[in-house]
């Protein structure tokens, strides 16, 4: 870092006395001074995260503007299919994530499992992605964490209001935002992060970095405001022309949410950050035949998910050095499900929150020092009415818990309680060329009444030619939840806390001309994973596993022009159930996965020779990997119902195998247009994206006839067209 002071240059001609004299009057006033300027260098990141530019992912190719989607462009980082965005990240389980905005746990990522994420794509300004091997600072049930943050608002105009309006055939969504200042501001003070004054080189991409800076001053902040709404209706009509829907579908799925947030800066050590996310999702589906096998489990089926979580957060420079950010949080979350003859399943959990973290650098820059604690008080709730989740890795999910053919009815409402706390140190060592980080995580639960210690570490080596090398070791434990507690024929109080051990090495490369190369190789081994036994009628921890892969991504950047992506990740994943003898493949393991992705923004010399166009971006994407694993039918046998004395088909599966590859072409194009609504104020862009350009039959599962005669495949999504219109004002 250094500091650039004031400059002036004086020149005055003999030649010219109105100009001297007018130079002698300017003289006899004060000088005006300006202000020292801080420019920041990018530095070599200290751990291994992917940080992802949020406009970069809202122009990228398959995302629909949605940021989430395009997260898959990162090797480690995979969506379960078309239709579920919920994400993989080296061969984990969905479950295994932990998504933060803000600082606010989310409840759940996507609206409906995939169509859109419950977080306005507008106000993302970076993700940060850590897939494995990370340091102490996080934890809380979790292998994988993904962390956004929104990106701080314009304050060049004080007191003034944007807003956003964004329709499409899916969703409309709307977003307002504006500055404030609760105290008189002197006119002289300049707002660092106006177009006329770039006092920061590398603009704030946090709340901290952004209170800490000089664009904020004592009593100024800005605040915005985002909903969106379904409109699935037309999506749905033209999808069932192209795939049976219409016995399926017996009411169109719908979904809401909505966001606020409030940034304050009370003085120059202190500010306070105000946010909140609420969202909503409820559908209905008519199951038959086709859909499940068992008669009673046929009819109806009815989901409602909502969530909802606020919270307060004071950022404070207790010394020059030391920083602290202390959060309150409070957020419920409920999964509803009721199908077939009466079965029903409810889990409803409140979280009362108190998360504080605190940083200290020594003067030199040479050592870090970071520690914290999480308190949680979280009240929930078990209702189930003979069923449970289903199981991964049974082809034919089972719902019910049975005990002398009659269902198992509970009702089980406990306070759960968290106190979580960690120190962490990172330390430069031979001569800077090496950092060393070493820290401990420690989390207790009341339901498991065990202390899990959790060591973490890294090693980053500094090579020539701008590389670095890192070595990351790290122990995560994941605690039961309440219904794999409480469901099953006796509950199970001997459930333990499952453990994976992460070991990852990995080579960052900057390479000339605007390129980088990354490689990274990792292996897990997973211990106490937690299934249910079909025998004991209960969970319990029975299920081990390990994964093991490595990752390859080339990027290359020519500022505000071209973007190119090429990664490459091959892992496996594999589990080994209770009983067998073997490890199988995980559900959620694809491993080959091939990315190729480009982006083109014209440049100003092309735009003008383009009627009416200030904005013109052209991406494509194209995607490969391994295709869909499924259980083959080998054989089927008679079975005797004892409820009923019927006689019904039960399959015999063969040894697991996959189905022909996925692959798949996006193209987008995105624009913003000139013309009398620019000079109103008014903004008006459009987006126009094919998915799967070239309608490649992609399958995305296999089912199974109604009495096990064949094997049915289903097929993802076929060539889709997405439009969307943007007005900004």
């Amino acid at each position: 870092m250094m500091l650039i002071g004031p400059l002036g240059v004086f020149a005055q001609t003999d030649n010219d006395a109105v100009e001297s004299d007018a130079a002698a009057d300017e003289a006899s006033r004060p000088v005006p001074t300006l202000e020292a300027i801080e420019i920041e260098t990018e530095r070599a990141e200290k751990t291994t995260q992917r940080t992802l530019d949020g406009e970069l992912l809202r122009r990228a190719t398959s995302s629909a503007g949605d940021p989430f989607r395009a997260m898959t462009r990162l090797p480690s980082v995979g969506s379960v299919n078309d239709f579920f965005g919920v994400l993989s990240v080296r061969g984990g389980a969905p479950g295994d994530n932990l998504y933060y905005f803000d600082r606010l746990p989310l409840g759940y990522p996507y609206h409906l499992l995939g169509i859109v994420s419950t977080v306005s794509s507008e106000v993302i300004g970076k993700i940060d992605v850590h897939p494995g091997g990370f340091g102490a600072q996080f934890g809380a049930d979790s292998q994988a964490v993904i962390d956004i943050h929104s990106r701080p608002q314009n304050m060049k105009t004080l007191g003034r209001f944007d807003g956003m309006l964004k329709p499409s055939f899916i969703y409309t969504e709307v977003f307002l935002n504006g500055s404030f200042s609760l105290r008189d501001v002197p006119p002289n003070d300049v707002l660092a992060d106006s177009p006329d004054n770039k006092s920061v080189e590398k603009p704030a991409s946090t709340d901290q970095e952004y209170l800490e800076s000089k664009a904020l001053a004592a009593g100024q902040g800005y605040w915005y405001a985002f909903g969106r709404r379904s409109s699935l209706e037309p999506f749905f009509e033209l999808a069932s022309r192209l795939v049976d829907l219409e016995e399926l579908v017996r009411q169109v799925p719908s979904f809401w949410s909505y966001q606020l947030k409030g940034v304050y800066k009370l003085n120059s050590a202190n500010g306070i950050v105000l946010n909140a996310v609420t969202a909503y999702d409820s559908s209905e589906l008519q199951l038959g035949s086709k859909e499940v096998h068992d008669s009673d489990l046929r009819g109806p089926l009815s989901s409602e998910n909502p969530f909802d979580v606020q919270g307060i957060h004071l950022y404070s420079q207790l010394l020059p050095r030391f920083r602290s950010i202390l959060s309150l949080t409070r957020s419920f979350t409920e999964n509803e499900l009721a199908f077939g003859e009466g079965y029903y399943y409810r889990t409803a959990a409140s979280v009362y929150a108190l998360r504080n973290d605190f940083t200290w650098t020594t003067p030199s820059e040479d050592t870090d020092v970071e520690f914290g604690y999480l308190l949680s008080s979280t009240p929930s709730t078990v209702i189930s009415h003979g069923t449970r989740r289903p199981e991964e890795g049974d082809p034919d999910y089972e719902y019910r818990v049975r005990y002398n053919s009659e269902k198992v009815n509970v009702t089980e409402t406990q306070n759960l309680h968290r106190l979580e706390g960690y120190l962490q140190a990172r330390q430069n060592l031979f001569s800077s060329n090496v950092l060393g980080t070493v820290g401990m995580r420690a989390s207790y639960f009341n339901l498991t009444d065990n202390l899990a210690l959790q060591p973490r570490g890294q090693l980053r080596f500094s090579l020539p030619w701008e590389a670095f090398l890192y070595l990351s070791y790290g122990r995560y434990a994941q605690n039961p939840r309440l219904d794999q507690f409480v469901l099953g024929v006796t509950p199970n109080s001997s459930l333990e806390q499952s453990l994976a051990t992460h070991y990852v090495l990995e080579l960052s490369q900057k390479l000339p001309f605007g390129a980088n190369v990354n490689i990274a190789g990792y292996y897990k081994t997973l211990d106490d994973l937690i299934t249910y036994n079909k025998s004991d009628r209960q969970y319990q921890n029975i299920q081990e596993g390990f994964v093991r892969g490595f990752e390859v991504s080339f990027g290359y950047t020519i500022p505000d022009t071209f973007n190119g992506w090429l990664a490459y990740a091959y892992t496996v994943s594999k589990r080994r159930d209770l009983f067998e003898r073997f490890h199988r493949f995980y559900t959620y393991n694809s491993p080959h996965v091939l990315t190729v992705a480009a982006s083109y923004s014209a440049p100003q010399p092309v735009l003008r020779s383009i009627p009416l166009i200030d904005t013109l971006d052209i991406s494509a994407k194209w995607q490969y990997q391994s295709g869909v694993l499924y259980a083959p039918l080998v054989d089927r046998e008679r079975y005797t119902v004892p409820r009923t004395k019927a006689q019904i088909w039960q399959p015999i599966y063969g040894e697991w195998k996959r189905h022909s590859p996925y692959h798949r072409l996006d193209l987008s194009l995105r624009f913003k247009l000139l013309g009398d609504l620019e000079l109103r104020g008014w903004e008006l862009g459009g987006a126009l994206e094919i998915w799967n350009v070239y309608n490649r039959n992609n399958i995305l599962e296999v089912r199974y006839s109604e009495n096990f005669t064949k094997e049915e495949p289903v097929s993802q999504l076929p060539i889709i067209p997405f439009v969307a219109l943007t007005l900004e004002f």
